[in-house]
């Protein structure tokens, strides 16, 4: 007996293949109803399709403090993108760790930063793998323009974050896999909890040098048989955030 709810979920992808706006010419060349229905029904796997596919970072993503960023994957199609958001008097972050672009596209960009005005900071992330093209428009940027990026990016950026190169491309990678870019910019310290209700715990079951443990038993992942699952850290990204609010702090005082 099937359930109620493959049931239910059944009959309102019918209802939608039903009301999928086909071309009649296909509909009428059919021999049969089933074979309508089965065309309807692969229409609705198109137009899922078409929704799951994975689009290029065109809008920009609230960091904070009035801080933006903007992720660029292919140049050409987020170009306008790009160019609206640094004639913007903000702060921003460009990553342009990943992305593709030809000469063309490099001098473009190289035009849209000589023509922003802005006095807010505007960091640019790279690495070894943005495009050679960027290189020009990069290594000379205007004023309160930051380069970050690892060691051996391209090109070589103003400020150097310690993370190697394949740690850096797996948390880049990991916000296209449905990671929150909150969980990849805020560190986690591996640390064993010791507050003050320990602190009096230890002390009343008679220890009068309470201290905290020297740190987690590297032996507890092989007694469970379990590996814990290791934190993505997107330090480039972190550390753009960290200047800006660095430099917040600065202007305040």
């Amino acid at each position: 007996m099937k359930s109620i709810q493959h049931v239910i979920l059944s009959e309102v992808k019918d209802q939608i293949a039903r009301s999928l706006p086909l071309p009649r010419w296909i509909l009428r060349s059919a021999q049969n109803d089933g074979i309508r229905d089965m065309l309807r029904k692969l229409g609705l796997i198109l137009l899922l399709s078409a929704f799951c596919a994975p689009s290029s970072a065109t809008e920009l993503t609230d960091l904070g403090q009035g801080l933006g960023y903007l992720r660029v994957n292919d140049y050409a199609t987020v170009e306008k993108a790009v160019a609206s958001n640094l004639l913007e008097n903000r702060a921003l972050v460009l990553d342009l760790r990943h992305a593709i672009a030809g000469d063309d596209e490099a001098a473009r960009l190289a035009t849209a930063l000589a023509s922003r005005q802005a006095s807010a900071p505007l960091f640019i992330l790279v690495s070894p793998g943005t495009p050679p093209a960027f290189a020009a428009a990069l290594t000379r940027p205007p004023a309160n323009v930051l380069t970050i990026g690892i060691k051996e990016s391209v090109p070589a950026p103003a400020v150097v974050v310690a993370q190697s190169t394949a740690a850096d491309r797996r948390a880049y990678d990991a916000l296209d896999t449905g990671v929150p870019l909150a969980a990849l910019v805020n560190g986690r310290l591996e640390k064993e909890r010791y507050d003050e209700s320990s602190l009096v715990r230890d002390f009343t079951n008679g220890n009068r040098s309470p201290a905290p443990p020297a740190g987690p038993d590297p032996t507890a992942a092989r007694k469970t048989g379990e590996e814990p699952a290791p934190h993505l850290t997107d330090r480039v990204l972190q550390r753009a955030i960290q200047l800006h609010r660095a430099l917040l702090a600065i202007k305040a005082r």
